[in-house]
């Protein structure tokens, strides 16, 4: 039986950079994205909770984006490849959110 452990974050009404998640040494599974009112998430890592964080993007320079719809749904750890390996993420909404969203982030 595999155990799963889970961080939860969340994104405060009217704000769009969600609080400090803390992977830890464990690898990420998923990430359960609850019903959002539009835009995409892009991500930010920083290698200590309270250092600078960058904006993760690819070798072309785009951000990595999840476009995010209003339904809420799941992602795998195959389209969270760009952020494995960083221990401190937060999540980043491109539009304000009306209510708090929380996200939960699955890892083993």
């Amino acid at each position: 039986m595999v155990l799963y452990d889970t961080v939860s974050v969340v994104i405060a009404s009217g704000g769009t950079a969600s609080a400090v998640a803390d992977i830890g040494n464990k690898t990420i599974c998923g990430l359960l994205i609850p019903a959002l009112d539009s835009g995409s998430l892009t991500f930010q890592v920083s290698n200590e909770p309270g250092g600078t964080f960058y904006t993760v993007k690819d070798k072309a320079a785009a951000a990595h984006t999840i476009a995010a719809a209003t339904g809420a749904f799941a992602v795998t750890s195959d389209d969270l490849t760009e952020v494995s390996g960083y221990r401190y993420i937060k999540i980043v909404s491109v539009t304000q959110q009306t209510a708090a969203r929380t996200f939960i982030w699955v890892l083993k």
